[in-house]
This record gives C-alpha cells, sequence and structure tokens, in this order.
C-alpha cells in the first residue's frame, strides 16, 4: 500500500470528509479540529516508526506536508527529524 493510500484509510477512520483524498487535501478541507490532526499524526508515526517535532507538526496543513514529512523522518538517521 502506498503512503497517500495509507492516509486515505486512516483519514476514513474519523469520519466521512472527502470522497478522494489527494496530496493537496487540507486538514482544513476535513473539518479536522486540532485534537483529530494531533491524533492523526501520532497515529502516522506510529505506523511508520518515526517521530516529528512538535514543530514541525504543526506547521502540517496538507497531505503532501504529511508525505514530506514521513520522507525526510524516514531517510533520518536519528529517532526524531
Amino acid at each position: 500500500m502506498n503512503r497517500l493510500a495509507y492516509l486515505q484509510q486512516l483519514v476514513e477512520t474519523y469520519g466521512p470528509f472527502l470522497d478522494e483524498l489527494t496530496p493537496e487535501t487540507t486538514f482544513e478541507e476535513m473539518n479536522m479540529d486540532s485534537y483529530a490532526v494531533v491524533d492523526f499524526i501520532l497515529k502516522v508515526e506510529e505506523h511508520f516508526n518515526i517521530v516529528m517535532h512538535n514543530d514541525d507538526i504543526l506547521a502540517l496543513k496538507s497531505m503532501q506536508d504529511v508525505l514530506d514529512m514521513i520522507d525526510r523522518c524516514s531517510k533520518e538517521e536519528e529517532v526524531t527529524c
């Protein structure tokens, strides 16, 4: 399963926000409040075995931002990126 497909599957657990998730889809478009976003990111971190800095999490606005962060963190040698 590719990363965007996983994010789509995960988003669906929060409710029927959109028919299809694209990289340009934002948390705002999905009407996810800050608690849902944090929970979403925690599940992403767990699934991909990464840890994002809090400041980086606050900067995430779209699924492309999340995908980019997954890529960046997956390439880092340290536990956190």
